[in-house]
């Protein structure tokens, strides 16, 4: 009896601990791309104002290990630049665009509390 109260209460903790785990892990994965994101476009010479990111998906539909890391970013001449890159967890894996800032897109980003 004891012995199913001990496997039922395994499962009761452990089921939730395996998710806020997974949750976390999740979440530092994303930080940790976001991180390489910011250091390529810096090394690049660009101010970042923004940063917004999502799972990357294939053409198929299926996730992939890749994160689309959108940068809202000024050059040295203080224009506007959109930089998309696919980042994964050990750097920036390819440069996707690098483009002139769309003024429409501005409706697309959270807007701050001001």
């Amino acid at each position: 009896m004891i012995r199913v109260l001990l496997i039922l209460a395994l499962f009761a903790l452990g089921i939730p601990g395996f998710v806020y785990l997974f949750w976390l892990v999740h979440c530092a994965m994303d930080r940790c791309c976001v991180r390489h994101a910011r250091k390529y476009c810096q090394r690049s010479g660009l101010e970042i104002s923004r940063v917004r990111w999502q799972p990357a998906f294939a053409p198929s539909g299926v996730k992939t290990e890749f994160t689309l890391v959108q940068l809202d970013c000024r050059d040295v001449q203080k224009q506007r630049k959109l930089v998309r890159l696919l980042v994964w967890p050990l750097g920036v894996r390819k440069m996707l665009s690098d483009e002139k800032y769309p003024q429409a897109y501005d409706e697309k980003w959270p807007q701050e509390n001001s």
